[in-house]
């Protein structure tokens, strides 16, 4: 089967250099050329191509605009080609991905690329071409395997993904409550032109912190660190990363069985594998490692997913332990976690939570929505005497205003820490500006961090997060 091309820039020399980069691959026919967003829109009703490529900046309507017309009328994979991602004000590129573009490519892929990088652009855009022809392969519906109940608690979560992956992390990440309590590691395919730009874009839109993983940095709850490109982000039983030039066999760099492969080796049982859209086999066989020593291992099912190569691969090795919709992904991580945080010592019995905070009125507020969620709490007014109350009365966690007159917060979590009180989970507590309570939380080794809003469900939900709460009903 031949697959039909638009190609759409303001430029003759752009579209022309697209057109014999395209047709170096035998299966692809470029079948027309726009100069503008109107035109894109008017060939792709006529037309109905398999793949189109598309420049942002165009006199009149414009990339942006164009993309949102053609995918609300003829969803086609669409490709954008472009600059390296600006580093001020609005980024195209991530709100191309918004839109509805499947891929980023930067122009120096296809334009004074080697011979080797402009046959490789080919073949990829062919096999966009031909995922968006073939239905996915037939793979099993939506399953959870039941709990194993000697299952240990993860220490660290890991995302993979590729082609159409940044839409889907955001969605995953942007379901993710601020106090999270495990950090996360994502590979993700990201040509280095748009890497900086897709942290941002990421960061946008979680709760979490995104950065990107450094050689050397330990993985803190509350984060999520990105693999930067050309290097494998690896991890060792302190949850310390290492970043090390791609030494596999795998064509990726970052690479998610990388990722994957040295979890199951560091942390065995203790992690969770999440295996997301994208092309090819990335993370099938890093996948199969974490099953196979007893950790939980997640695909995407096929049809929420833009390419389901990755996520089909691992199915076919038997690596998949459940398969998951996009939008339950986050919401299985939640599960996951509830099923391990704070057992209780005996059936039936409630989560003990304390609440520190100067104001009587909060504390009473704070005392009843907890109470009436199931929970058993204490309260304190008094900072000064948290230590010596845990280790009369142990708690499953504390909530810790931070800024109270006889002692800040951070002091108290100083204090906690070393007076031996380290297994005690501590979530610091305050209307202040999420930046900076979550800046305060690392600096004195919280477990956590969580902003007053005033909205008790939304308390309930995170306290949910960090204990769970097998006293209800």
């Amino acid at each position: 089967m031949i697959f039909s091309v638009l190609v759409v820039d303001d430029s003759d020399f752009t579209r022309e250099a697209l057109r014999r980069s395209l047709e170096t691959e035998p299966l692809l026919k470029v079948v027309g050329e726009a100069k503008t967003g109107e035109e894109a829109v008017l060939l792709a009703r006529k037309l109905k191509p398999h793949l189109i490529t598309m420049d942002l900046s165009m006199p009149g309507m414009g990339g942006l605009k164009a993309i949102e017309k053609i995918m609300a009328e003829r969803p086609v994979p669409l490709v954008v080609i472009s600059e390296r991602s600006s580093t001020a004000g609005e980024d195209w590129n991530f709100e191309a991905i918004n839109r509805g573009a499947l891929e980023l490519v930067p122009k120096s892929e296809v334009f004074g690329g080697h011979q080797l990088l402009i046959a490789r652009f080919a073949t990829r855009m062919r096999q966009l071409a031909e995922a968006g022809v073939a239905p996915p392969r037939k793979s099993p519906e939506s399953r959870s395997a039941a709990r194993r109940p000697n299952a240990e608690a993860p220490l660290l979560i890991g995302l993979g993904a590729s082609t159409g992956g940044p839409r889907a992390l955001a969605q995953v990440l942007g379901e993710l409550p601020a106090a999270f309590p495990v950090p996360v590691a994502i590979v993700q395919h990201m040509a280095t032109d748009f890497f900086d730009s897709f942290v941002a874009f990421l960061a946008s839109r979680s709760k979490l912190k995104v950065v990107a993983a450094e050689a050397g940095m330990k993985a803190a709850p509350g984060h999520a660190y990105l693999a930067p490109s050309n290097f494998n982000l690896t991890v060792d039983r302190e949850l310390v990363f290492k970043l090390t030039p791609n030494t596999m066999t795998s064509a990726h760099c970052p690479s998610v069985d990388a990722l994957f492969t040295t979890m199951a080796r560091s942390l065995h049982g203790r992690a969770v594998g999440v295996l997301m859209t994208g092309m090819g086999a990335d993370g099938a066989e890093g996948l199969r490692a974490l099953r196979q020593v007893g950790a939980r291992t997640i695909v995407q099912d096929a049809a929420s997913c833009a390419v389901a190569g990755m996520p089909q691969a691992a199915i076919e090795l038997g690596a998949a332990e459940e398969i998951v919709e996009l939008k339950h992904i986050a919401a299985a991580l939640m599960a996951e976690l509830q099923a391990h945080r704070g057992e209780p010592t005996k059936p039936g019995a409630k989560k003990r939570i304390l609440i520190v905070d100067d104001s009587p009125l909060l504390l009473e507020a704070g005392r009843l929505a907890l109470e009436g969620a199931g929970y058993e709490v204490r309260t304190l007014e008094n900072p000064l005497m948290v230590a010596m109350l845990l280790r009369k009365n142990p708690v499953d966690l504390v909530l810790l205003d931070v800024n109270m007159p006889a002692v800040k917060g951070t002091q108290v979590v100083a204090a906690l820490r070393s007076h031996g009180l380290n297994a005690t989970p501590v979530i610091l507590y305050s209307d202040m500006d999420e930046r900076d309570l979550r800046a305060k939380a690392t600096e004195c080794g919280a477990t956590g961090w969580l902003r007053k809003t005033g909205d008790e469900h939304a308390l309930i939900r995170a306290i949910d997060a960090w204990v769970g709460n097998r006293g209800r009903g």
